[in-house]
Protein backbone atom coordinates (compact mmCIF):
# COMPACT_ATOMS: atom_id res chain seq x y z
CA UNK A 1 0.00 0.00 0.00
CA UNK A 2 1.16 3.78 -0.25
CA UNK A 3 0.87 6.53 2.42
CA UNK A 4 0.81 10.27 2.14
CA UNK A 5 0.73 13.33 4.96
CA UNK A 6 -1.20 16.34 5.56
CA UNK A 7 -0.39 18.78 7.64
CA UNK A 8 -3.89 19.56 9.52
CA UNK A 9 -2.09 22.66 11.86
CA UNK A 10 1.07 23.10 12.83
CA UNK A 11 1.09 20.32 15.32
CA UNK A 12 -1.17 17.59 13.85
CA UNK A 13 -0.66 15.47 11.16
CA UNK A 14 -2.80 12.95 8.82
CA UNK A 15 -1.40 9.82 7.91
CA UNK A 16 -3.09 8.17 4.88
CA UNK A 17 -2.65 4.30 4.22
CA UNK A 18 -4.55 3.39 0.52
CA UNK A 19 -3.98 1.53 -2.33
CA UNK A 20 -6.79 1.63 -5.11
CA UNK A 21 -9.46 0.03 -3.38
CA UNK A 22 -9.15 1.20 0.64
CA UNK A 23 -7.83 3.67 2.46
CA UNK A 24 -7.21 4.12 6.32
CA UNK A 25 -6.90 7.75 8.11
CA UNK A 26 -3.95 7.73 11.40
CA UNK A 27 -3.57 11.06 13.26
CA UNK A 28 -0.43 12.24 14.89
CA UNK A 29 -0.78 14.76 17.32
CA UNK A 30 2.33 16.28 18.65
CA UNK A 31 2.38 18.39 22.12
CA UNK A 32 5.36 20.21 23.65
CA UNK A 33 6.91 16.58 25.59
CA UNK A 34 5.08 13.86 23.89
CA UNK A 35 3.07 12.38 21.00
CA UNK A 36 0.07 10.65 20.56
CA UNK A 37 -0.91 8.49 17.39
CA UNK A 38 -4.05 7.67 16.73
CA UNK A 39 -4.22 4.38 15.25
CA UNK A 40 -2.02 2.16 13.10
CA UNK A 41 -3.49 1.29 10.13
CA UNK A 42 -2.85 -2.17 8.15
CA UNK A 43 0.73 -2.22 9.22
CA UNK A 44 1.85 -1.95 5.27
CA UNK A 45 3.65 1.42 5.71
CA UNK A 46 6.60 2.55 7.47
CA UNK A 47 4.99 4.05 10.03
CA UNK A 48 7.90 4.41 12.84
CA UNK A 49 9.57 6.32 10.49
CA UNK A 50 7.11 8.52 9.14
CA UNK A 51 6.09 9.54 12.58
CA UNK A 52 9.64 10.10 13.28
CA UNK A 53 10.72 12.40 10.07
CA UNK A 54 7.27 14.68 11.29
CA UNK A 55 8.56 14.66 14.83
CA UNK A 56 11.43 14.48 17.32
CA UNK A 57 9.14 13.40 20.55
CA UNK A 58 8.74 10.22 21.72
CA UNK A 59 5.29 8.62 20.11
CA UNK A 60 2.63 6.71 22.36
CA UNK A 61 -0.18 5.15 20.28
CA UNK A 62 -3.83 5.21 21.51
CA UNK A 63 -6.13 2.89 19.25
CA UNK A 64 -10.03 3.57 18.45
CA UNK A 65 -10.88 0.14 17.79
CA UNK A 66 -8.99 -3.11 17.68
CA UNK A 67 -10.03 -3.81 13.66
CA UNK A 68 -7.16 -4.97 11.55
CA UNK A 69 -6.80 -1.85 9.38
CA UNK A 70 -6.25 0.46 12.62
CA UNK A 71 -3.84 -1.92 14.38
CA UNK A 72 -1.29 -3.39 11.99
CA UNK A 73 1.30 -1.43 12.88
CA UNK A 74 1.04 -1.24 16.30
CA UNK A 75 4.11 -3.63 16.57
CA UNK A 76 6.99 -0.84 15.97
CA UNK A 77 5.65 0.84 18.61
CA UNK A 78 6.42 0.13 22.91
CA UNK A 79 3.59 2.00 24.37
CA UNK A 80 0.14 0.53 22.57
CA UNK A 81 -3.39 1.66 24.75
CA UNK A 82 -6.77 0.23 23.98
CA UNK A 83 -10.00 -0.28 25.53
CA UNK A 84 -10.06 -3.39 27.58
CA UNK A 85 -13.28 -4.51 26.29
CA UNK A 86 -11.49 -4.46 22.45
CA UNK A 87 -8.37 -6.55 23.92
CA UNK A 88 -10.20 -10.00 22.38
CA UNK A 89 -10.93 -8.44 18.99
CA UNK A 90 -7.37 -7.07 19.01
CA UNK A 91 -6.15 -10.75 19.68
CA UNK A 92 -8.12 -11.87 17.04
CA UNK A 93 -7.40 -9.11 13.90
CA UNK A 94 -3.79 -9.38 15.13
CA UNK A 95 -3.67 -12.93 13.06
CA UNK A 96 -2.18 -13.48 9.97
CA UNK A 97 -5.17 -14.42 8.61
CA UNK A 98 -7.61 -11.49 9.53
CA UNK A 99 -5.35 -8.92 8.71
CA UNK A 100 -4.38 -10.78 5.04
CA UNK A 101 -8.38 -10.31 4.56
CA UNK A 102 -8.09 -6.47 5.16
CA UNK A 103 -4.92 -5.64 3.85
CA UNK A 104 -4.96 -7.89 0.48
CA UNK A 105 -2.00 -8.90 -1.56
CA UNK A 106 -0.39 -6.16 -0.07
CA UNK A 107 -0.38 -7.52 3.80
CA UNK A 108 3.02 -7.08 5.47
CA UNK A 109 3.54 -10.07 8.08
CA UNK A 110 4.65 -7.69 10.37
CA UNK A 111 3.63 -8.55 14.06
CA UNK A 112 1.50 -6.33 15.92
CA UNK A 113 2.07 -5.14 19.75
CA UNK A 114 1.62 -8.23 22.25
CA UNK A 115 2.30 -6.13 24.90
CA UNK A 116 -0.88 -3.50 25.31
CA UNK A 117 -1.84 -0.77 27.90
CA UNK A 118 -5.60 -0.52 28.72
CA UNK A 119 -7.06 2.98 28.69
CA UNK A 120 -10.75 3.90 30.61
CA UNK A 121 -13.15 6.55 29.45
CA UNK A 122 -11.93 9.74 31.14
CA UNK A 123 -8.04 9.06 30.90
CA UNK A 124 -6.08 11.51 29.50
CA UNK A 125 -3.37 11.75 27.90
CA UNK A 126 -1.13 14.90 28.31
CA UNK A 127 1.52 15.36 25.46
CA UNK A 128 2.67 18.71 27.34
CA UNK A 129 0.22 21.79 26.43
CA UNK A 130 -2.39 19.71 25.02
CA UNK A 131 -4.72 17.09 26.73
CA UNK A 132 -6.19 14.00 24.15
CA UNK A 133 -9.09 12.74 26.48
CA UNK A 134 -10.81 9.48 25.97
CA UNK A 135 -14.46 9.00 25.48
CA UNK A 136 -15.99 5.55 25.10
CA UNK A 137 -18.42 5.26 22.14
CA UNK A 138 -19.43 1.47 22.08
CA UNK A 139 -21.24 0.81 18.89
CA UNK A 140 -18.98 -0.38 15.69
CA UNK A 141 -16.87 -2.52 18.30
CA UNK A 142 -17.72 -2.58 22.13
CA UNK A 143 -15.00 -0.96 22.93
CA UNK A 144 -14.90 1.36 20.63
CA UNK A 145 -13.58 4.98 21.60
CA UNK A 146 -13.43 8.64 20.45
CA UNK A 147 -10.53 11.12 21.27
CA UNK A 148 -11.23 14.48 22.21
CA UNK A 149 -8.94 17.16 21.85
CA UNK A 150 -10.18 20.58 24.03
CA UNK A 151 -7.22 22.69 22.83
CA UNK A 152 -8.27 22.23 19.42
CA UNK A 153 -11.32 21.67 19.47
CA UNK A 154 -11.15 18.73 17.33
CA UNK A 155 -12.54 15.11 17.72
CA UNK A 156 -11.28 12.42 16.25
CA UNK A 157 -13.77 9.14 16.06
CA UNK A 158 -12.17 5.98 14.37
CA UNK A 159 -15.11 4.32 12.96
CA UNK A 160 -17.65 5.30 14.91
CA UNK A 161 -19.31 8.13 13.00
CA UNK A 162 -17.29 8.18 9.29
CA UNK A 163 -19.95 9.83 6.54
CA UNK A 164 -20.54 6.23 5.52
CA UNK A 165 -22.28 3.46 6.84
CA UNK A 166 -21.30 2.13 10.60
CA UNK A 167 -20.96 -1.50 10.54
CA UNK A 168 -23.21 -2.54 13.81
CA UNK A 169 -23.44 -6.62 12.13
CA UNK A 170 -20.10 -7.44 12.77
CA UNK A 171 -18.67 -9.92 15.71
CA UNK A 172 -17.57 -7.74 18.71
CA UNK A 173 -19.91 -5.09 17.87
CA UNK A 174 -22.90 -3.15 19.86
CA UNK A 175 -26.20 -3.32 19.86
CA UNK A 176 -27.75 -0.52 17.99
CA UNK A 177 -29.39 0.71 21.74
CA UNK A 178 -25.46 1.12 22.52
CA UNK A 179 -24.46 2.84 19.27
CA UNK A 180 -27.62 5.26 20.06
CA UNK A 181 -25.99 6.04 23.77
CA UNK A 182 -22.91 6.44 21.97
CA UNK A 183 -23.74 8.87 19.59
CA UNK A 184 -26.37 11.27 22.39
CA UNK A 185 -22.93 11.12 24.38
CA UNK A 186 -20.80 12.97 21.35
CA UNK A 187 -23.69 15.25 20.77
CA UNK A 188 -23.64 16.10 24.72
CA UNK A 189 -19.97 16.83 23.74
CA UNK A 190 -20.62 18.88 21.17
CA UNK A 191 -19.86 22.19 22.67
CA UNK A 192 -16.11 21.21 22.80
CA UNK A 193 -15.30 20.67 19.00
CA UNK A 194 -15.84 22.12 16.28
CA UNK A 195 -15.10 19.29 13.94
CA UNK A 196 -14.63 15.55 13.84
CA UNK A 197 -12.09 13.70 11.75
CA UNK A 198 -13.03 10.22 10.84
CA UNK A 199 -10.86 7.06 9.86
CA UNK A 200 -12.16 6.56 6.85
CA UNK A 201 -14.04 8.15 4.00
CA UNK A 202 -14.56 12.44 3.88
CA UNK A 203 -12.71 14.28 5.89
CA UNK A 204 -13.27 16.35 8.10
CA UNK A 205 -16.67 15.58 9.24
CA UNK A 206 -18.99 17.95 10.35
CA UNK A 207 -21.64 17.32 13.37
CA UNK A 208 -24.53 16.75 11.21
CA UNK A 209 -23.09 13.36 10.69
CA UNK A 210 -23.51 13.08 14.21
CA UNK A 211 -27.23 14.11 14.25
CA UNK A 212 -28.32 11.76 11.02
CA UNK A 213 -26.84 9.08 13.19
CA UNK A 214 -28.94 9.99 16.22
CA UNK A 215 -31.77 10.37 13.94
CA UNK A 216 -31.72 7.08 12.17
CA UNK A 217 -30.92 4.89 15.61
CA UNK A 218 -33.95 6.25 17.04
CA UNK A 219 -35.64 6.07 13.40
CA UNK A 220 -34.78 2.29 14.03
CA UNK A 221 -35.23 1.63 17.81
CA UNK A 222 -38.61 3.44 17.69
CA UNK A 223 -40.01 1.04 14.68
CA UNK A 224 -40.15 4.61 12.42
CA UNK A 225 -37.96 3.53 10.19
CA UNK A 226 -36.54 0.30 8.89
CA UNK A 227 -33.45 -1.22 7.02
CA UNK A 228 -33.54 -3.79 3.64
CA UNK A 229 -32.18 -7.06 4.08
CA UNK A 230 -28.63 -6.69 2.04
CA UNK A 231 -25.51 -8.59 1.31
CA UNK A 232 -22.11 -8.14 3.35
CA UNK A 233 -18.94 -10.01 2.81
CA UNK A 234 -19.29 -11.04 6.88
CA UNK A 235 -23.18 -12.41 5.64
CA UNK A 236 -26.30 -11.29 5.64
CA UNK A 237 -27.39 -7.93 7.38
CA UNK A 238 -30.05 -4.86 7.21
CA UNK A 239 -29.21 -1.68 6.27
CA UNK A 240 -30.55 1.43 7.13
CA UNK A 241 -29.70 4.35 4.71
CA UNK A 242 -30.90 7.94 6.05
CA UNK A 243 -29.49 10.96 4.06
CA UNK A 244 -25.42 11.05 3.70
CA UNK A 245 -24.95 8.14 6.41
CA UNK A 246 -26.35 4.57 6.95
CA UNK A 247 -26.71 1.99 9.47
CA UNK A 248 -25.88 -1.59 9.12
CA UNK A 249 -27.33 -4.21 11.81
Amino acid sequence: MQYRTEQLDQHTWLIEEYNETSSVYMYLLEGERKALLIDTGNGTIPLEEICRDLTGLPVTVALTHGHADHIGGTGRFENVWIARADEPLYRLHSTDELRRIFAGAEYAPAKAAEELQFFKEGRVFDLGGRTVEVIATSGHSVGSVCFLDRERRQMFTGDTCCKAHVLLQLDHAAPIEIFLDSIRKLLDLQDYYDITWPGHHEKPVGKDVIRQFLAAAEGLLSGTMEGREMEHPAGKCRLLEYRDIGIEY
